[in-house]
C-alpha cells in the first residue's frame, strides 16, 4: 500500500520576477498526489544560489516543473543531478543562449537600474507577455503586476544577470532517462512556439503539449489546461 511518505514531492520553479503566486491557480486544480512545493528566487544572488535551492531540498528524488527562467534552472539541475529526478516538465522555456539583442537589452537595463529604483511591471508592458484574451482578466494582470512590484532593483538585476550566459542544454537533456514534458503557449511572443519545437527536435523522447489562445504566462493564463496536462504526466509516473 502506498503511504504519504512514499509519494514523491513535485517542486515548482517560477519565472523572472515571479513568486509562488504564479503557480497557485494551477496547483489548486491538480489531482495528482502531492506534496507540492513552490519555491522562489527572490533572495538568490546568482545562478548557483538558484541551483542550491534544489540541491538542498530534503528529498532524495522528486518531480521538477519549471516555468520560463525557472525552466532553465530546472534544465540545468536535471543535467547535473539526473539521479534526483523522477519527472521533468518545462513550460515556456527558451532554447539555448540568449540572442545578442536580448543580451544587449539586459545590459542596458542593468545600466538603467543603477540609476532608478525598479517599481514593478505596468499594464502597458503586459501586452508583450499575454494573449489578448488574458489582458482582460484582472486576476491575471493584477497577479503579474503585484508579483513584480515585490522586487527591488537589486533583486531584478540578480535574476536578470544570473541567466545572462545560458547554454544550449538540448543534447544533455536528450541523454536523460527520466520522462520530459514540454508545454508551450501557441501565441507566446517571449518564447515563440518554434523555439520549443526546436527543443523538442533536440529531445525527441519528450512529449510536447501546445495550449491554444495562450501567451507566455501559461500557469496564470491557462491553469486548468496546464493542470490537466500535469495531472496526466504525474499520475503516469507516480
Amino acid at each position: 500500500m502506498t503511504t504519504s511518505q512514499d509519494l514523491l514531492p513535485t517542486v515548482f520553479l517560477p519565472g523572472f520576477l515571479c513568486d509562488e503566486r504564479v503557480w497557485a491557480d494551477t496547483i489548486s486544480q491538480l489531482t495528482a498526489p502531492g506534496p507540492f512545493v513552490s519555491l522562489h528566487f527572490k533572495d538568490c544572488k546568482d545562478l548557483q544560489d538558484m541551483l542550491n535551492l534544489l540541491i538542498q531540498l530534503p528529498y532524495p528524488r522528486f518531480n521538477l516543473i519549471g516555468f520560463s527562467m525557472g525552466g532553465y534552472v530546472a534544465e540545468l539541475f536535471a543535467t547535473q543531478y539526473p539521479e534526483r529526478l523522477q519527472h521533468l516538465a518545462l513550460i515556456a522555456v527558451n532554447v539555448g543562449p540568449l540572442s545578442e539583442r536580448e543580451r544587449q537589452w539586459r545590459l542596458n537595463m542593468k545600466e538603467m537600474l543603477g540609476k532608478f529604483q525598479y517599481r514593478g511591471m505596468n499594464e502597458k508592458e503586459l501586452s508583450r507577455f499575454l494573449h489578448p484574451n488574458s489582458l482582460s482578466k484582472a486576476h491575471v494582470t493584477n497577479t503579474i503586476i503585484d508579483m513584480s512590484a515585490g522586487y527591488t532593483s537589486e533583486m531584478y538585476l540578480n535574476q536578470m544577470m544570473a541567466t545572462l550566459d545560458r547554454k544550449d542544454l538540448g543534447a544533455e537533456l536528450a541523454q536523460l532517462s527520466c520522462p520530459i514534458l514540454l508545454v508551450a503557449g501557441r501565441d507566446d511572443r517571449v518564447v515563440p512556439l518554434k523555439q520549443i519545437e526546436s527543443l523538442h527536435q533536440q529531445v525527441p523522447q519528450a512529449k510536447l503539449h501546445i495550449i491554444d489562445e495562450c501567451g507566455h504566462y501559461v500557469p496564470l493564463e491557462k491553469p486548468a489546461e496546464l493542470a490537466q496536462i500535469l495531472n496526466r504526466a504525474l499520475l503516469a509516473y507516480s
